[in-house]
């Protein structure tokens, strides 16, 4: 390298300070290097599956530590690997975290970070204390061009590396710690929010509650597709993928998941690129934005890219809506998918490419299918419970004594007609989906839309009855039945009363339900056939 070539403190400003939008991101950032060291210890024979063990400890004031039991760090190396910038070991292919920035992002939020390890079988443990305050402060004045500042300058001025002699030689980790959270970053200690935010991001179990997990688990088995999940835990509370059963729409209610669908994409080759889950559910309305796990989310390593808008911009509609009427993952499997260095998304090239016409052919095709096909079946419903309840209401208003108004009548003709299309709607949907499903057990779309009927008549089939209680006992009311608002001589309908009444008070009843004219002509017609 020529003499006057300069590496300026820039470089390690952009990955501490301006790498991460989020101070969340560093718990990923440490995480992911913890799971791909417990991954050597199980292959090296060092840990068992199940033993490892990942510790994020908090004390809500301004200290965080993320400690691991995987395989620590050599003594003799501690300080090159903990040094090297943009440089690492590890294979793409294999490891989650592989470029050699990741640990650099606490510097960004606290006053001091340290790291500790221990590799099994030495007698010392090494660790690295750093100012991190020290290092803003010059990289600061770099920026302002008060002073110029090498990496080399500002590492040397910045970092102590020291040892002590172990209290367990058999015993191997690495820990980090960061002290004197600074104000900004002051959400890293807020152990709710932390535990949220990593409950979908890291690679985890899902949560007990959650009765489809061993659905997933098992069709990943069966296509040869492992889910790591590792042991973590925050103060000592398992984190787990905070999925439930149930959860709320956009001013319909309530919603739950009743079943979970699969779907593989393999290229052109018949390899395996990627696969999803979703749940099934009535797809009544979108899921509300507080819903912590709506959305499609992707997945690498089962470590979550970007966040749940990420595939969004593969529904092919205007603000990629249809992504937000379900929940589920797609878990990336192809080598050749490989996040960006801030884990947004996958980097370019024809392996996404390929990635994203699967998942634009499938999320267009049938999803959008299924959500719709579900928004209309629920709409057929919708009409059918809305005509039994202003009947419901008509009903009591009469049996109250009440007159009922032509505005009330008008509302029930209307929704007695919607309600008549909609279960001629139903009707035919049942017989496709009936009809699709014999000839072709396979296809999702169908399936699905036999569920939503299904669960629909199983609702109404519950319900209790909606006639009111005054209404089970009154008499027969006078039911005049307009065939329409027009006709000059409509029809005249008299239900049989249990008493009689008097003719006056009849052409009463009439002059002030009807108007003038069609009252006029039904009085009319009441006197000639009386003579």
């Amino acid at each position: 390298m020529p003499d006057n070539v300069i590496i300026g403190v820039n470089i390690l400003e952009t990955l501490t300070t301006g790498m991460y939008r989020d101070a969340k991101v560093i718990y990923r950032e440490y995480i992911q290097n913890a799971c791909d060291q417990v991954d050597e210890a199980i292959c090296s024979g060092l840990l068992a599956k199940g033993e490892e063990r990942i510790e994020i400890w908090t004390d809500n004031i301004d200290c965080v530590s993320i400690e691991d039991n995987a395989t620590g760090i050599p003594a003799d190396i501690f300080k090159e690997t903990l040094y090297s910038i943009g440089e690492s070991p590890k294979d793409p292919a294999i490891s989650r975290g592989f470029r050699g920035i990741g640990h650099w992002c606490g510097f960004a939020h606290c006053q001091e970070l340290v790291f500790t390890a221990k590799a099994a079988g030495e007698q010392i443990e090494s660790i690295m204390t750093c100012d991190a305050q020290m290092m803003r402060s010059m990289m600061r004045e770099h920026r302002e061009k008060k002073a110029t500042y090498t990496i080399d300058d500002v590492l040397s001025k910045t970092t102590v590396f020291t040892t002590r002699v172990a209290n367990d030689p058999k015993a191997h980790y690495f820990k980090v710690e960061m002290i004197g959270i600074t104000d900004e970053a002051e959400e890293l200690c807020n152990q709710q929010n932390v535990k949220d935010y990593l409950s979908f991001i890291i690679p985890v179990d899902y949560a007990t509650e959650f009765r489809f997990r061993k659905q997933i688990h098992q069709h990943a088995v069966e296509i040869g597709s492992h889910i790591s999940e590792y042991n973590i835990t925050i103060n000592g509370e398992d984190v787990r993928k905070q999925y439930k059963p149930t959860f709320s729409t956009h001013g319909k209610g309530d919603d739950a998941i009743t079943d979970v669908k699969f779907k593989d994409f393999f290229d052109d080759g018949g390899n395996l690129v990627a696969w999803l889950w979703f749940g099934v559910s009535s797809f009544k309305a979108q899921m509300t934005p507080t819903n912590k796990m709506r959305g499609i989310r992707l997945r690498s390593r089962n470590i979550q890219i970007g966040d749940e808008s990420t595939l969004q911009k593969l529904f092919n509609e205007s603000n990629g809506r249809g992504l937000y009427y379900y929940i589920g993952e797609v878990f990336a499997v192809s080598d050749g998918l490989l996040p960006d260095s801030q884990r947004d998304y996958f980097e370019s090239g024809d392996a996404r490419v390929q990635f994203e016409q699967l998942l634009y052919a499938f999320f267009n095709d049938e999803l959008k299918s299924i959500y719709y096909a579900g928004s209309k079946v629920n709409s057929a419903f919708g009409k059918i419970d809305r005509a039994e309840q202003i009947e419901a209401e008509i009903t009591e208003t009469v049996a109250a004594g009440r007159i009922v108004s032509d505005e009330q009548q008008v509302r029930l003709e209307r929704a007695k007609r919607e309600a008549e299309n909609a279960a001629n709607e139903l009707e035919k949907i049942r017989k496709k989906s009936t009809k699709q499903l014999q000839s072709d057990v396979g296809n999702t779309v169908e399936s699905v839309v036999s569920e939503i009927l299904k669960a629909n008549d199983e609702r109404r089939a519950k319900r209790p009855n909606n006639t009111p209680e005054s209404a089970k006992h009154a008499k027969q009311p006078l039911i005049i039945q307009q065939q329409s608002l027009s006709t000059v001589e409509p029809e005249l309908t008299v239900k049989p009363l249990d008493k009689l009444v008097p003719l006056e008070k009849i052409l009463s009843i009439i002059r002030s339900f009807a108007d003038s004219s069609i009252a006029g002509a039904i009085i009319a017609k009441i006197e000639e056939e009386l003579g």
